[in-house]
């Protein structure tokens, strides 16, 4: 299983995240101003629209803007999202015909609540699909609904939002990403002294606690 770090800091990319698999955001990008993605010496590029992070924050974005910024950095991108039309599956499957139109191969997306049809269609014409629209469920919901998908359609997946380890280790993703890995400096026990005198992260740097957590994901996800 390979996965994917997201919202990774810039200053975080030659340091920390050399030579890992690492998330970018078209809608991070293109608020920022910037017309291309960071280069670096990434294992793997995953572009996501953010489409998802778009609609909470009441922002539209342009899907020929999007083509279009896919082609000028095609060369440094390994795999890219759809841009997906949240609450409408019918929207979402316009635009990847429009992006197919262009010569280009998004990854599409099946979004949680959506018509197991829409998923059938999916399955039949993608190699890779990807399950989205987790973040915001319980873990019983996500459970409850990954279970369906792997038991009843199995299929190549990418997991966006996975950060769970106990989802990570149950199901046999294809690939994930998540931006869970920024938690270890929030974690509690990092700031707990113990009786017998400083816990083991006292003193570490965030770079530090970073690159545990990157280890940390990367052998969870490693093949067993």
């Amino acid at each position: 299983m390979r996965v994917y770090f997201a919202g990774v800091d810039r200053n975080l990319l030659g340091t920390v995240f050399d030579g890992a698999n690492v998330l970018f955001s078209y809608a991070s990008l293109n608020r920022a101003g910037r017309d291309c993605v960071p280069k670096g010496n990434f294992a793997s590029v995953m572009l996501d629209s953010g489409a998802f992070s778009a609609y909470r924050s009441g922002r539209q974005l342009n899907i020929v803007r999007y083509c279009e910024f896919i082609e000028r950095n095609y060369e440094q991108i390994d795999l890219y999202v759809n841009m997906d039309v949240i609450g409408n599956a019918e929207a979402s499957m316009a635009n990847l015909r429009f992006m197919q139109a262009r010569g280009l191969s998004p990854l599409p997306v099946f979004h949680y609540g959506e018509d197991f049809d829409v998923l059938r269609r999916l399955r039949g014409d993608w190699p890779l699909v990807g399950l989205g629209g987790m973040v915001p469920r319980s873990r019983p919901r996500m459970r409850e609904w990954l279970s369906v998908v792997f038991d009843r359609y199995p299929h190549d997946y990418h997991g966006f939002g996975i950060g769970d380890t106990s989802l990570i280790k149950d199901f046999p993703f294809h690939s994930i990403d998540n931006t869970t890995w920024k938690r270890i400096v929030q974690c509690p026990v990092l700031r707990t002294r113990t009786n017998s005198g400083v816990n083991w992260a006292e003193g570490l740097t965030r770079k530090e606690l970073f690159a545990i957590s990157r280890k940390f994901y990367e052998r969870v996800c490693a093949p067993r």
